[in-house]
This record gives structure tokens, C-alpha cells and sequence, in this order.
């Protein structure tokens, strides 16, 4: 593990994530989730000098939006939401497709291709529209207002999120796990008396573990792109306002922040620029966590045949 901690993609993958976490619940927990604003900037004799949106280093370090609120600040409270979405849907994938695959694994090999069978196609189906669809009237703000509470609107996301790559996941793991069954030291085992349980938990799941670590990081960034996609189709975390004026979001979750804003892609295009760089921030220190950990196992990997384990 102390190797581990000396890999700098390591170090600055999960630094990035951790502050910028930290700095999100302090600012709910002690400034009330405000953000900072500045409507209008006057002259001394009260004239009018400024008026938002204001360019990144004027009046804020990546400017404001269209009503004067900080871009960074707002990124920032918008960060819980953003990257806390992404790891609970993340683990509840990898969670239910263990418990799924564990009978899935059991069942013989004419029923499982089947099964296979069926959930490849859903894999090559993009998850974005199978989302999209599902969702867009659940989500969407109309006339009468949110036909549903927050708390449904967002469970019901969450299981969307999880059940469109439920299949495939869980399919790719009973191909691990069967890997792993016709490996010789599994014959070995078997033929010593050792029951199928022992087996399945002494000696198949310690060999997936770190495959599955990497595959958490694998599907972080599959929810992550997930949301954008969604965000850009104005399909929002919790719910889309949409009213006579422009579409609002009910959290700061950036998928909706550029969502919301692509309309100024051209006139003013840092009011989208800001939250694509911190998801790709966000992106870039998973995939280097991902990295980090891969070379790490190998690395374990070869001092273990080194000394002949």
C-alpha cells in the first residue's frame, strides 16, 4: 500500500477529488450552499460600470454566468452532487452485478448463453436514449409542476442509471468468474475435496478483486460521460424546470450547468467551458487513479511470481 501512496497519479488523482469534495460540503455546511453574486459593478458616482455575464479574470477568476453568480463558486457547491451521483450509481452497479453474477455463475452453461444471448444486444444500444426516454417524463418540469416529490425523481434516476448497464456488467463478470473456474489450481482444489463454496470464495474471488477495482474506476467514467450526454439533452439531475423563462436545474450538478448553458457557446463561452473543464478534471484524475492502481497490481503481480507464490 506505502507504493501505492508514492505514485503521483495516485496522489494528485485522489487529491483533486478529495478537496474539491471537502470544499463542496463546507460550503452547504457553513455558507448554506450560497454563492457568491454580483449582480451589477457601479462607479463611484453610482453609474452603472459592469453588468454579468463577467469574462473569467474580471470581476471572478473564470467569470460569472448570466445573473452575476461566480462560476467557480457555483462549480464548486455543484460538486457533491456531480461526483457523488457518479460513485453511488458506479458502486450500486458493480454492487448488484456481484450478487447478480453469483447466481448467474451457478446456472449451466446452455442457460447462461442465453441470457448472454439476450443482454448482448442491450450493450450495443446506447444508454444515453434508453435513459433519455425513461426518464424525460419523470424529470421534466410541466405546466402543473413536478408531477412527482425530489426524493422519487431522484430514486427513480438512480435506478435508471444503475438497470441500463445492469446486463452487460453483470454478463462481463460470470465470463470472469468462468475464466477463472477452468484455471488448472481450481481442478487442483476440486479434485482435494474442497465444495464449490469453499472454491467460489477462498480461491475465485481473490483472483477478480483488482479486476473489479478497475472496473469501479471503468464505470465511474461511463456515468460520468452518461450524465453529460443527458445534461445536454436537458434531462437534469432531479429535475428540469422548465418554465416561460430559460430552463433551470434544481441542483448546481454540473451535467446541468452545461446543459443549461450551451446556449452560449458562441457569445459567451466560458459560462460552458467552466464545468466541462472541472468534469474533465474529474475524469482525468479517475482514469489516473485507474493507472496508478493497474501498474500497482502488476507490479504485486510480478513480485509474486518472483518468489513463486
Amino acid at each position: 500500500m506505502s507504493r501505492l501512496l508514492k505514485k503521483k497519479k495516485f496522489i494528485f488523482g485522489t487529491s483533486f477529488l478529495i478537496i474539491l469534495m471537502t470544499l463542496s460540503i463546507l460550503n452547504t455546511v457553513l455558507n448554506d450552499g450560497k454563492i457568491r453574486q454580483i449582480p451589477y459593478v457601479y462607479n463611484e458616482d453610482g453609474t452603472l460600470e459592469k453588468a454579468p455575464p463577467y469574462p473569467p479574470f474580471d470581476v471572478f477568476i473564470f467569470g460569472s454566468d448570466m445573473y452575476g453568480y461566480d462560476l467557480l463558486h457555483t462549480v464548486v457547491e455543484g460538486a457533491k452532487y456531480s461526483i457523488g451521483i457518479v460513485l453511488i450509481v458506479a458502486f450500486f452497479r458493480m454492487f448488484f452485478a456481484v450478487i447478480f453474477s453469483y447466481f448467474l455463475f451457478r446456472t449451466p452453461q446452455r442457460t447462461f448463453n442465453v441470457i448472454k444471448a439476450i443482454s448482448e444486444p442491450l450493450s450495443f444500444f446506447p444508454q444515453t436514449l434508453i435513459a433519455y426516454f425513461l426518464l424525460s417524463t419523470v424529470v421534466l418540469y410541466t405546466i402543473e409542476g413536478f408531477h412527482h416529490p425530489f426524493w422519487v425523481r431522484a430514486l427513480y434516476e438512480f435506478i435508471i442509471l444503475i438497470l441500463v448497464a445492469l446486463p452487460s456488467l453483470t454478463v462481463q463478470l460470470v465470463e470472469q468468474k468462468r475464466r477463472v473456474w477452468n484455471e488448472e489450481f481450481i481442478e487442483s482444489a476440486i479434485t482435494l475435496g474442497g465444495s464449490k463454496r469453499h472454491i467460489y470464495f477462498k480461491h475465485v474471488l481473490p483472483q477478480l478483486y483488482e479486476e473489479w477495482i478497475l472496473m469501479f474506476g471503468q464505470q465511474f467514467l461511463q456515468v460520468l460521460t452518461l450524465l453529460v450526454h443527458l445534461g445536454v439533452m436537458m434531462v437534469l439531475f432531479g429535475g428540469t424546470i422548465m418554465g416561460d423563462g430559460p430552463p433551470s436545474s434544481v441542483t448546481h450538478e454540473w451535467a446541468g450547468l452545461i446543459g443549461l448553458n450551451k446556449r452560449f457557446m458562441l457569445a459567451h463561452e466560458w459560462i460552458v467551458y467552466v464545468p466541462i473543464l472541472f468534469f474533465t478534471l474529474t475524469a482525468l484524475s479517475v482514469a489516473m487513479i485507474n493507472k496508478a492502481l493497474s501498474d500497482f497490481f502488476k507490479q504485486k503481480d510480478r513480485v509474486r511470481k518472483n518468489r513463486g507464490i
